[in-house]
Formats: structure tokens, sequence, C-alpha cells
């Protein structure tokens, strides 16, 4: 059997990391008051790097993910707006807000968090190719973040993933607690999955010492 073949043979069906480093221990679901809709690209799917699916997993009562830009299956925006809260869509374009004191002020929650996820081409494209979007305002998370998402090479520092880009939108609108508990399972997944391709199991007594 091949090295490639053995790692996917021995992966944790939830998390996907080979079963040495596993994190789901560290996967403790909670709640929070805003809704999040993560407008997955199809080829996201087969990727263990992909970062929506653990949005989902540790907020699994207001998270949900919708599949786009599958082969002759028109994207339904529908079910996406017919959730509640204050629909805004989380994309740093030329007309994006910031998400801060002032905007919570001005427009109230609750609110319903639109978050594309794919590649940077594919997220840009998606408000403009859905009309249903149209009226929905954009916002954007406060400037200085530095990506912590070692997995993926970003165009830019401050182009973090899509776990990241919820946890801190929902740090602006809900408070430090939330994103701080998001975060410490991203930090965890992060390392993990890094550890695991490395192939060196030493890893795993050294990462549980640690914990």
């Amino acid at each position: 059997m091949s090295q490639r073949r053995a790692g996917h043979v021995n992966r944790c069906p939830n998390c996907r990391i080979n079963n040495h480093f596993c994190v789901c221990v560290h996967l403790n679901p909670f709640e929070i008051k805003t809704n999040i809709s993560l407008i997955v690209h199809v080829s996201e799917l087969k990727l263990t790097s992909n970062t929506a699916q653990f949005v989902e997993k540790l907020l699994p009562e207001q998270a949900q993910i919708f599949i786009r830009g599958r082969v002759n299956e028109a994207f339904e925006a529908e079910p996406i707006l017919a959730r509640s809260g204050r629909p805004l869509f989380l994309f740093p374009d030329e007309d994006s807000q910031e998400i801060n004191e002032d905007f919570k002020a001005k427009y109230p929650g609750p609110y319903h968090l639109i978050v594309p996820d794919g590649n940077w081409n594919q997220a840009k494209k998606v408000k403009k190719r859905e009309p249903k979007f149209d009226k929905i305002p954009t916002v954007k998370l406060a400037p200085g973040l530095i990506a912590e998402y070692k997995l993926r090479k970003a165009p830019r520092p401050d182009w973090v993933s899509t776990f990241e880009a919820a946890a801190y939108a929902i740090g602006a609108i809900e408070g430090v607690d939330p994103q701080v508990r998001m975060m410490s399972f991203f930090r965890k997944w992060v390392q993990a999955t890094l550890d695991s391709r490395s192939g060196n199991f030493s890893l795993v007594r050294e990462s549980s010492l640690g914990d």
C-alpha cells in the first residue's frame, strides 16, 4: 500500500487528520446568537485543508454549509435568505463596512453572516453572480489581522481563512469569548495537520504533553 493511500485509510472520518494526530477531543460545540451561512465551492469538499467544515462542526446550531459550483445544478439563494437575522455578506470588497461598535449601533442585530468559501477568485465572485445578494450590505474585519492559517499560501498576510474570518467576525459582533474558543481549536487543528504532514509520529507525544 502506498504511503498516500495508507494516510487516507488511517484518517479520522470527522477531522480528516491521521488518527495519531486527531483533534476531535478539542472539537467542543457551543452556541452563539449569530446565524452563519457558509457558501462553499464544490471543489473544496474533497480538501482536508478546508476550514468551513470546522465552523459548522463547532457551531452546529447556527452554522450551515451551502454548496455552489456543482455541474448542472443551479445554486439556490432562497434557503440562505430565509434564515433569521440581519443579513451581512462577509467579504473585503471596495464597498464593505467594518464591523465595529459604530456599525452595530447603526445596524443592530441579531445578525446572519453570509460567508463565501473557496479560493479568493471563487469567493469574490459569489455576490457578483448571485443577484439576490445585491441588497445585502458587505462587511469586513478590522485591519491589522495576520493570518495563522499555514496550510495554504495566501496572496497577502492579512488575507485570513474562512474559519478565521468567521471567528473574528463573531468576536466583533458578540465579544471575545466565542472568538477565543474558535481560534483555540483552529490553532490546534493547524498544528496537528502540519505535524501529520511531517510524518514525525514522535510529535504526537510532544503535542499531548504540551496541552
